[in-house]
């Protein structure tokens, strides 16, 4: 990412709304875990009437849960044939969703829908799928803009055909093999969270093909290093900073090797190897029916809140009686004032001149 693109990316609603640390979305994430338990024991505890209450989910286990929605939700956009950049959008705002609200508050089988917007799921109304419309633009906080790392990696596979013009069957495997991480393990794991657009294109990178990523990597330092000497060769008052070079390549190395790490625990290959196998239903399945025994009563039915909704502004709005004119424009008369007007017309009627009689 260049200086130009890098300072837009911190301008956006992604970086400066969306960011977190690790430490910070953890505590955001047990923080939301907590509310949801304390209001969904209050709501059954009043509806049971005296019965035990379920054993909630843990915030480990609502993530757990979360990956696995995530992974239904790149399904369903494959079924319903979307673009990518639009799959990917749909999984970055499920997951900014459930971030301030809680699996156990609301249905993520019902709000993926609505991520999607598509017309193409079976046995789905219409109503089904925009019920959850206003809550999501809420949960996301109406920062609608997803910065993806899709258009970083065909910049660099461009410079990286023209810099290795004899290695171009190589540059189009890592190609297919990079973009194909980037359509599954960002979107399933935090790294959106935590790292910006470039340094995830260059994690999967890395995971691609270590020697040439590295290497472009070193080239594009050594790059900035020469334009910082020849700077400094004419007596530009921007000198060169070598250890300052250094000190930043390390770190953004280290910041990209990072991300290859979170990347690795979900590599595009448990799509298929993990997600939606024997192994994999052993772990969900005890989850699913925990979520089923622990779900906000009030709120699980997402067609049913949204119908009470409207029927309860409805109420409202006939509750509020029409007013005359008088009212309106300030014209009007209390009772008291009103006798007082019928009683100065009748004395008035009985005189001869408006202006009293003669002197």
């Amino acid at each position: 990412m260049d200086a130009i693109e890098d300072i837009r990316y911190r301008q956006s609603t992604q970086f400066r709304i969306w960011s977190y640390s690790r430490s910070k979305l953890a505590e955001l994430r047990a923080k939301t875990n907590a509310l949801a338990t304390t209001h969904i024991t209050n709501r059954l505890a009043a509806a049971q009437d005296g019965q035990p209450l379920p054993e909630f989910l843990t915030p480990q286990e609502e993530e757990k849960l979360l990956k696995f929605f995530t992974v239904e939700l790149l399904r369903a956009a494959a079924f319903c044939e979307l673009p990518t950049e639009i799959r990917a959008t749909a999984a970055v705002h499920l997951r900014r969703f459930y971030v301030t609200n809680s699996v156990m508050t609301y249905s993520p089988t019902e709000l993926l829908k609505t991520c999607l917007f598509a017309e193409k799921f079976p046995n789905t109304t219409a109503e089904e799928v925009v019920a959850g419309e206003f809550l999501l633009c809420q949960g996301i906080r109406f920062c609608f803009d997803v910065r993806h790392p899709f258009r970083a990696l065909e910049g660099v596979i461009l410079e990286l055909r023209r810099l290795y013009p004899d290695e171009r069957s190589r540059i189009d495997r890592v190609h297919a093999q990079a973009r194909h991480i980037l359509k599954f393990s960002p979107l399933i794991t935090d790294a959106y969270f935590h790292y910006t657009p470039s340094q995830i294109m260059f994690a999967a990178l890395l995971m691609a093909d270590p020697e040439l990523a590295e290497r472009f990597i070193q080239r594009s330092f050594d790059f900035t290093a020469s334009q910082a000497s020849a700077n400094g060769k004419t007596e530009s008052p921007v000198k060169p900073d070598t250890e300052a070079l250094e000190a930043l390549q390390r770190k953004i190395v280290q910041t990209i090797k990072s991300c290859r790490e979170l990347l690795e625990t979900e590599p595009p290959e448990r799509m298929d190897n993990y997600w939606g196998t024997a192994e994999c239903n052993k772990e969900i399945r005890p989850l699913l029916r925990k979520l089923k025994k622990c779900r906000d009563p009030d709120r699980a039915d997402l067609v049913a809140l949204q119908r009470a909704r409207r029927e309860q502004a409805v109420r409202k709005d006939h509750a509020i009686k029409p007013q005359d004119d008088g009212s309106v424009f300030g014209g009007g008369l209390s009772d008291g004032a009103q006798a007082r007007e019928a009683k100065r017309r009748k004395v008035g009627g009985a005189l001869e001149d408006p202006f009293g009689p003669a002197l």
